[in-house]
């Protein structure tokens, strides 16, 4: 079978991907894995760190510009090598087009207000006003694919392997966050014709004279060869789900069961080995700490940075700023393991914790009796029963609680600077003007769950460059092939610029992949400056 484009992966970018190219002209098939479309952003807050967008500057967010957005990302890690630095320079200035682009497709587009970039005392950080969600749409898909959407409930199963366009809809009530833009560019990706085929992994790609020309498929209990007269798009994620590679290449101990990313199971990066494509970054991840009940991973964001807690090592101590941003907390979970056993380590709560904040699963003033039963959380009427039920040090515990009440005391961390940041702040409690991340630790019942590193998706792959081109280790591009977000290696290394950039990046990477396969990638960057 032949078409002019391939993506392989019908996430978010995947999707704008081929609503992009159809615009531009082209046939488009869309090969997914699983039952349902969607991927990880489907189920998540659908963040997106957009820099220099149009929201900013108006409504007291402030002004914004491309270069104060690259002296930002630079301030916090330099880049690597040139083709880092060119991704990273590509990044800023397209992002707010890509921007542009929603909004022209009828995506709305807000500010997620009072959210700071998250080293907002960095040269060129903004207290507000980079990170964008999409508005709930008034027009939902209709119920066919509405049931093939993910959801944070898990995956839906579809009722056909091959799914063509449908122009139903209905109205119905509105979706919200990640599964907004997934629903909006689904919606416009079948309405313009865009072929997707559910349950069709790609099992290798197809390779004449050294140049990508398409991939093979199962699907319907058949092998498809599928060629891409423009290319192939590797959308499909990194590889999270995959126990082995993660045993190969994140940093120890690690588990697929700590993940709450969106499942992909590695096939971009096999891709990048069988054409020899330069990989970097694979011991990077997308780190998000995370508490583990009912089978599942959850994150503990919110439950961290709120006051009356804090998170201590298996002897007890405390050893970093919990409130931190998610990917510097992962790290330093990995960090800290090399000398004390800290993976898991322990959120300690106390009563007034539980009564006014969520806590992974659980909303806030809830008793999770079959989670006390099963040992996902414990709960003590003392320190010292706490710290028998996790199997912390009881002395260290005791020691570190006491100190950490004394920092409460003063209103201020000395030892981690807890709350004094504004995105600290930001997930903190207004309501607590001293320190709004500050609590005492003192009240029982008293809390306990373990927590590890999680991720939202592995960082590492295929090595491209500004135009999303796959590159061989000598620097070449791999002919026919691009790759995008968790498809490809990360341009921000171990640093989190903002919340909402890993999904950016794979959609500015995807809008410049299929520009640039279209051969008209020159032009925008021209009229970009």
């Amino acid at each position: 079978m032949r078409t002019d484009v391939v993506i392989v992966g019908a996430g978010a970018a995947g999707l704008l991907a081929a609503v992009a190219a159809r615009r531009l002209g082209h046939d488009v098939v869309v090969v997914e894995r699983t039952a349902t479309v969607g991927g990880a952003t489907a189920a998540s807050d659908g963040h997106l760190w957009i820099p220099a967008s149009d929201l900013m500057g108006r409504g007291g967010i402030p002004a914004d510009t491309p270069d104060e957005a690259l002296a930002y990302l630079n301030a916090l890690a330099a880049p690597a090598d040139a083709t880092i630095a060119g991704r990273r320079a590509a990044f800023a200035r397209t992002a707010a087009m890509v921007a542009r682009w929603l909004v022209s497709s009828r995506i709305g587009l807000e500010v997620v207000k009072g959210l700071p970039d998250c080293r907002p005392e960095t040269d060129g950080a903004k207290a507000q006003g980079r990170t964008l969600r999409a508005k709930a749409p008034a027009v939902r898909l209709d119920d066919e694919w509405a049931a093939r959407l993910r959801t944070s409930g898990g995956e839906r199963s579809s009722n056909g392997r091959r799914a063509r366009s449908r122009r139903g809809l209905r109205r119905r009530r509105p979706v919200s966050a990640g599964a907004a833009l997934v629903s909006e560019l689904l919606r416009r990706a079948v309405g313009s014709g865009v072929e997707i085929w559910l349950e069709s992994p790609m099992t290798e790609l197809l390779v004449a004279d050294g140049a990508v020309t398409g991939v093979r498929v199962e699907t319907d209990g058949a092998s498809v060869d599928l060629h891409a007269e423009r290319g192939v798009l590797l959308a499909c994620g990194g590889f999270e789900a995959d126990a082995d590679l993660r045993e190969r290449y994140l940093p120890g101990p690690t588990s697929v069961d700590w993940s709450v990313g969106g499942g992909n199971d590695g096939a971009a990066l096999r891709a990048g080995l069988q054409v020899d494509a330069a990989l970097a970054e694979l011991d990077r991840a997308w780190w998000t700490p995370v508490l583990l009940a009912d089978g599942a991973a959850h994150p503990v964001d919110r439950a961290r940075c709120a006051p009356h807690s804090l998170i201590v090592d298996v002897a007890g101590d405390r050893y970093h700023n919990e409130a931190e941003p998610g990917v510097w907390a992962g790290a330093r979970m990995f960090e800290h393991n090399r000398g004390e056993r800290s993976v898991p380590s322990f959120l300690i709560m106390d009563k007034r914790h539980r009564k006014q904040y969520g806590l992974g699963p659980w909303a806030a003033g809830s008793s999770p009796k079959a989670a006390i039963e099963a040992g996902e959380v414990v709960r003590a009427t003392s320190l010292d029963e706490l710290a028998e039920g996790l199997g912390v040090d009881r002395a260290g515990l005791l020691g570190s609680v006491v100190a950490f009440n004394q920092l409460v005391k003063r209103g201020r961390d000395t030892d981690f600077s807890r709350g004094e940041s504004a995105w600290d702040k930001y997930f903190g409690d207004p309501m607590l003007r001293r320190n709004p991340c500050l609590g005492a630790v003192d009240r029982q019942p008293f809390w306990g769950v373990r927590i590890y590193p999680g991720d939202a998706g592995t960082a590492g792959g295929p090595v491209i460059d500004d135009r999303s081109r796959v590159l061989r280790a000598d620097g070449t591009p791999v002919p026919g092939l691009w790759a995008c977000g968790g498809a490809a290696a990360t341009a921000f290394g171990g640093i989190q610029p903002g919340d909402g950039v890993a999904l950016a990046a794979a959609l500015v990477d995807a809008y410049r992949g299929v520009v640039d396969l279209s051969g008209q990638l020159d032009r925008i960057d021209e009229a970009l400056g």
